[in-house]
């Protein structure tokens, strides 16, 4: 999104656990790290040295945790980035903060977000570290009750190429779940209202049986799914994770962890 970056190819980077009798985090530098994470936080200053260049940014650093520093400190003495620094016009702060000094909040339901249900619920596309598989078989006149059928092809949540799906998918990640739902709900009326399908607009809650009543319009008009298709990926995305047994039990933890808190 435009507020948030991703680097997959790093999703496997975790700063060590020291055990005791091990070095403390202030003595720790990278030499003092496997050679497997060694090589993995000179790829990673490499791969933010390259993002900064395309921005044009002059970066300040703030490391929070033992392995932050060690990845500020090898960016600070990085050639290409000191080269870098010398020329870019624009100022950025970049803050590092080690992962597992927020393990709690990866475990953790914290919110009424459809984004993060959506990623957490459905199956991860294969190969993908930070995309899902949709289930796309309702487009289709295929009855299958397979749950995970495999002759459709699967949809997924990245559609560079429709506004109208990056637009939703901006509102899944920074309005509320409901909130989320309606647009969901209206951005599908409209779609179905370009295409002169015979859609019934309803007031009210949003429910995953009327969505998928309205993506059930789209099934026979094969010009209105090539115009849409990166809407309904992510509506369908949205019906799947409402109906998923694991959104209940989602709701259940975070009413316990609302319960802890109090």
């Amino acid at each position: 999104s435009a507020e948030l970056c991703l680097l997959p190819a790093l999703a496997a980077l975790l700063p060590p656990l020291s055990g005791p009798g091990g070095p403390g985090p202030a003595e720790v530098g990278l030499g003092a790290l496997p050679a497997e994470l060694r090589a993995a936080v000179r790829a990673l200053v490499g791969d933010l040295d390259a993002l900064f260049t395309a921005m044009g940014l002059r970066e300040e650093s703030f490391a929070v945790g033992a392995l932050s520093r060690i990845v500020a400190a090898e960016l600070a003495s990085y050639a290409p980035a000191r080269n870098r620094r010398r020329t870019a016009t624009n100022k950025a702060s970049v803050v590092f903060v080690d992962r597992t000094l927020d393990l709690a909040g990866a475990v953790g339901h914290h919110g009424d977000n459809l984004a993060e249900k959506i990623l957490s619920v459905l199956p991860k596309l294969p190969g993908h570290k930070t995309d899902v598989m949709v289930n796309m078989v309702e487009l289709t006149a295929l009855q299958s009750t397979d749950k995970v059928c495999n002759i459709i092809a699967p949809g997924c949540l990245a559609q560079p190429n429709d506004p109208a799906a990056r637009a939703l998918w901006e509102s899944f990640m920074n309005l509320k779940q409901k909130e989320a739902v309606m647009e969901a709900r209206r951005h599908l009326v409209e779609a179905a209202s370009r295409e002169n399908l015979p859609i019934k607009m309803s007031m009210g809650e949003v429910t995953p049986e009327q969505l998928s009543s309205y993506i059930k319009l789209f099934r026979n008009n094969l010009k209105a799914l090539e115009n849409h298709c990166g809407l309904l990926q992510l509506v369908l995305a949205t019906v799947q994770t409402l109906k998923h047994p694991q959104t209940s039990k989602w709701d259940n933890f975070l009413a316990f962890e609302r319960l802890l808190l109090q």
